[in-house]
């Protein structure tokens, strides 16, 4: 049998057929239209409550008008049950969770009680817990699409009001709407919903139809609109595949539907272009390896010198990571031209400096609102920096910059770089190389150690605070911080920067101090 055979033969040749296959699509497009709404609202089992109770309405309906009755009691029990979970929820400090347990349960013991008391032998139990889409009659279909189209209609007349309540309760509040009138109407629209689908899919899998598509809608798409138009997708293939399924396969079609529905959310869990695993997995990969690539650019950037070759081993160290990585590292950026490799040397490229210079804006600007807005202190500011800097997009950063009204330095007193990639020269000279009794202004603070930040926060000198060395030792000066005289180590002394108020600072000559005559001043690195 050809593709066109295989599905028009059915519907051509059956009448039943043809009214199941308008129930599947009816129940399949309202439940999922419902279902984004109670994922959203994190409210999936509030179907599973309702869908249980039903039973009570089943059993009742049958037994005061037969056949006949068995939807219409089912829709009065749903939204009996509904109103009632609502309003204990609402009027008790009892949770909405135990508020569906205790209510559930009770209706869905008395159903099986009454049943078991009664004894209707009209009542197939499979059918009504598992669903019979092919034996459903035309009656049947009338009230299903009746009720399926009534839900859609009241969804798309109060979709502003439900779609902020179901994000914001309350500003929904705060704006005015009728909460408590919108959780009755919500639901009554499960209740009918639940009823509508009593015949395709049963009492116990109603509840798939209406958590599977919109799940799989979240997956596939963000804005809620299209999170419907998605999930109405899935249940129509759902309807249909089931339908098809249970008429070919001679399987049930409650779990047939279902079972298409699952398959569906499979894999949408699996190939989401955004949210699937595998889309995950591919973008954490990128994401370590975008982190190395920006940690080794931050490496090579020497603010002194731009155009300076970075030799590797020093690089390797200065990462803690093993050399061939970095060499591997730099093979990559060679290739899309953001360094050129040389001697065992590695320079970084025009493009390569403005990527570096980005970086390392985003860390400076992170440093500067860690320290604002949290109160980070000066050793914490540096690693959370390191974790946050990769995260962040160039609109998120001049966001950021904007909120800070554009700081011109980090609080470590390092200079921010420009949205233009401008980095201003950094002057001054290390503590350990003024000379005694000459006041000085702590201009900034190297942070590659964080127990010499700690050190430094702890005895005061942090950027902009007033130092006078008293006197300098081979291990240690004594500094005046403000006027507390403390005793500093020469370690520290070495990362902190100073200038002289009135006179043009730039790095001391390694001659220009008894401690720097072996050395030539530590240079300010990149963070």
């Amino acid at each position: 049998m050809d593709l066109v055979g295989f599905l028009i033969d059915p519907v051509v040749s059956y009448q039943f057929i043809r009214v199941a296959l308008i129930t599947a699509v009816v129940v399949g497009l309202t439940s999922a239209v419902l279902s984004c709404l109670l994922v959203v609202r994190h409210q999936a089992l509030l179907g599973d409550a309702i869908s249980h109770a039903v039973l009570l309405g089943v059993a009742v309906g049958y037994l005061v008008g037969g056949t006949t009755g068995v939807l219409w009691g089912a829709l009065l029990v749903a939204v009996g049950t509904g109103a009632l979970i609502t309003f204990i929820e609402r009027h008790s400090i009892v949770k909405l969770d135990a508020v569906m347990g205790i209510c559930f349960t009770a209706a869905f013991a008395l159903g099986l009680a009454v049943i078991s008391v009664a004894q209707p032998r009209g009542i197939d139990l499979f059918h009504v817990l598992f669903g019979n889409v092919l034996g459903v009659t035309t009656g049947d279909l009338a009230l299903t699409a009746g009720s399926g189209i009534g839900v859609l209609a009241v969804v798309a007349l109060l979709y502003r009001q439900l779609h902020l309540w179901s994000f914001d309760p309350q500003g929904a509040q705060a704006a005015g709407l009728r909460v408590g009138l919108l959780q009755y109407v919500f639901t009554g629209l499960l209740s009918a919903t639940i009823v509508a689908a009593l015949q395709a899919v049963g009492l116990i899998l109603v509840v798939a139809m209406l958590i599977t598509p919109g799940a799989t809608g979240i997956l596939l798409a963000s804005r809620l609109p299209r999170v419907m138009a998605v999930a109405a997708g899935v249940g129509l293939v759902s309807a249909v595949g089931g339908l098809y399924g249970s008429y070919y396969v001679d399987v049930a079609s409650g779990p047939a539907i279902v079972l298409v529905a699952s398959a569906c959310f499979a894999l949408a869990f699996l190939f989401a272009p955004k949210r699937g695993l595998l889309a995950q997995r591919v973008r954490r990969r990128q994401g370590r390896q975008r982190t190395r690539d920006e940690d080794l650019l931050k490496a090579l950037f020497d603010a002194d010198d731009p155009t300076a070759a970075i030799a590797l081993p020093g690089v390797a160290e200065r990462l803690g990571v093993d050399e061939a990585e970095v060499r591997g590292r730099v093979g990559a950026l060679t290739r899309r031209r953001l360094v050129v490799r040389a001697n065992g040397a590695a320079t970084l490229t025009e493009a390569g400096r403005a990527e570096a210079l980005r970086v390392i804006r985003t860390h400076r600007l992170l440093e500067r609102h860690a320290h604002d807005a949290d109160g980070l202190s000066l050793h914490e500011l540096h690693a959370d920096a390191d974790r946050r800097e990769h995260e962040l997009d160039p609109a998120d950063v001049d966001d950021m910059d904007r909120l800070l009204d554009n700081p011109a330095v980090d609080p470590h007193g390092h200079p921010i770089p420009t949205a233009k990639g401008e980095l201003a020269a950094i002057g001054g000279r290390p503590l350990s190389q003024l000379p005694p009794d000459v006041p000085a202004v702590v201009a900034m603070v190297r942070d590659d150690r964080a127990d010499a930040l700690e050190e430094m926060v702890r005895l005061g000198i942090l950027p902009h605070r007033t130092v006078r060395v008293a006197e300098a030792g081979a291990a240690q000066l004594s500094v005046y911080v403000e006027d507390r005289l403390v005793d500093v180590p020469g370690a520290v002394a070495d990362r902190v920067y100073v200038t002289v108020p009135g006179r043009p600072e730039a790095p001391v000559e390694p001659s220009a101090s008894p401690r720097a005559r072996s050395r030539k001043p530590p240079r300010i690195p990149a963070p």
